[in-house]
């Protein structure tokens, strides 16, 4: 399980109030292969809702009693494979944006935190069925939940298609 912090201190993680909001880690093993929930450490808008660090706690409990990995943003250390990240995004094929040529990839920003779900067993299979998109990136569960928390990928890039299949509710089930 990857970042999993132990404060002493009780945090309080807001999220964005849109309906079904922890539907998308919950159906993890069931439905889907991968979900996510990003979240703030302190209040940044009025239109956030407080969940305390043990309501998540719960739903991690859940998840890994059914078999799935949890990976939860504490900090920026958090994250690793980014030497791996590199050296993928240069092998990214440029898009043509605006009639210039631009990368097919942007950074993510690391203020938001994010808690991620995975199916490990249904994502390294998917990994490695598609090990032509990762261009020598390691196949495993948590080097993707690192690339996906990291990168955004253009969709018209077959690494992006494979990212948006991965989060779909289709295709791995």
């Amino acid at each position: 399980m990857g970042g999993a912090g132990a404060s002493g201190a009780q945090v309080t993680a807001y999220i964005l109030p849109f309906s079904g909001v922890l539907g998308d880690v919950k159906l993890v093993g069931k439905r889907k292969a991968i979900g996510y929930l990003s979240y703030f450490a302190r209040r940044t808008s009025f239109f956030v809702v407080p969940m305390q660090e043990q309501e998540l706690e719960a739903i991690v409990d859940e998840l890994t009693a059914r078999g799935m990995d949890v990976y939860w943003d504490h900090s920026k250390e958090d994250r690793g494979h980014q030497a791996e990240i590199a050296a993928l995004c240069k092998q990214l094929p440029p898009m043509l944006y605006c009639r210039k040529l631009c990368p097919s990839y942007h950074r993510i920003s690391w203020h938001m935190r994010q808690f991620f779900a995975v199916d490990p067993l249904v994502i390294e299979s998917f990994l490695l069925s598609n090990l032509e998109c990762l261009h020598g990136y390691p196949p495993t569960s948590e080097a993707f939940v690192d690339l996906v928390r990291s990168v955004w990928v253009e969709e018209t890039n077959p690494l992006g298609k494979m990212i948006r299949m991965a989060f779909s509710q289709r295709g791995l089930y």
